[in-house]
């Protein structure tokens, strides 16, 4: 693979595959209604990754659960052997998320990730410090952090050894008893547990709520890169002052993204 120091898509592209430019189709073989050849194609594509739906659903507080993943002391405390410095930064703005999901009478779920000798699966392998003895099964140090203060009511989910915050763990239960159909998701890291616990919402069939400056990774490209894929096909990626504005006050983004969603295929349609 070569490396091309490039703001181009296209040249990103060709040096990520080891293409020229001469590989790529032209519009006699890949054309679209946004795109014609393979350039445009990539151009296209590298737009659409970054383009907001916020048309796809609304957000409506009784409707809505907040998930807390795995903001717990070995990933936010400082010092801690998995400890992920911006979780910690974040937590300010994680709180205030809570407070808001808590004054409009959100339920309110926190994960916590643990591994047992019995359940490791391959972690031991693909992560020294839980081989070492992070995340251990029972210890304090698996536990919410400290600073995020759970409340009564709100639900600690204990049991969950892997990514995703549904696999293996009672959060699906508790949603639909809860009335739940939107999930809201803040937490760490952005490209594991974050993105495994969206991913799955959407496949259960929630409407699913991606808070970019709530999730937190070691890796802005990754965590960039994530974020894009959830945009394009998974979630509504939004700030915290955007969810908590969507809480308080009416979801303003979906109602004007809807109308000039209408709007375009209203015109699309006399054209």
């Amino acid at each position: 693979m070569k490396y091309v120091p490039s703001n181009d898509p296209v040249e990103q592209f060709t040096a990520r595959y080891d293409r020229e430019r001469s590989d790529l189709f032209g519009a006699d073989t890949l054309s679209g209604p946004a795109f014609q050849g393979e350039e445009e194609f990539i151009r296209f594509a590298d737009s659409d990754y970054q383009a907001d739906r916020h048309w796809a659903f609304e957000i409506r507080p009784e409707e809505c659960a907040l998930i807390v993943v795995d903001l717990q002391q070995d990933f936010v405390k400082p010092g801690s052997p998995m400890f992920v410095p911006e979780a910690y930064r974040q937590i300010p703005r994680v709180k205030k998320l809570i407070e808001a999901c808590r004054e409009v009478g959100m339920p309110i779920f926190y994960t916590e990730h643990s591994i047992g000798s019995d359940t490791a699966a391959d972690f031991y392998e693909y992560w020294n410090p839980i081989a070492e003895g992070a995340l251990t099964e029972g210890a304090a140090n698996t536990k919410v952090y400290e600073g995020l203060d759970p409340q009564p009511g709100e639900r600690i989910i204990d049991v969950k050894h892997t990514y995703d915050s549904f696999a293996g763990t009672n959060l699906d239960y508790a949603l639909r008893d809860a009335g739940v159909k939107t999930v809201i998701i803040c937490g760490t890291m952005t490209n594991f547990c974050c993105d495994s616990t969206a991913r799955t919402a959407y496949f259960l069939h929630y409407h699913v709520v991606f808070g970019d400056d709530v999730c937190a990774s070691d890796n802005a490209i990754v965590h960039e890169g994530t974020v894009r894929t959830l945009r394009r096909g998974f979630a509504r990626v939004m700030n915290h002052r955007q969810i908590i504005d969507a809480l308080r006050n009416g979801d303003t983004l979906f109602q004007e993204a809807r109308a000039a969603r209408e709007a375009s295929k209203q015109a699309a349609a006399v054209a």
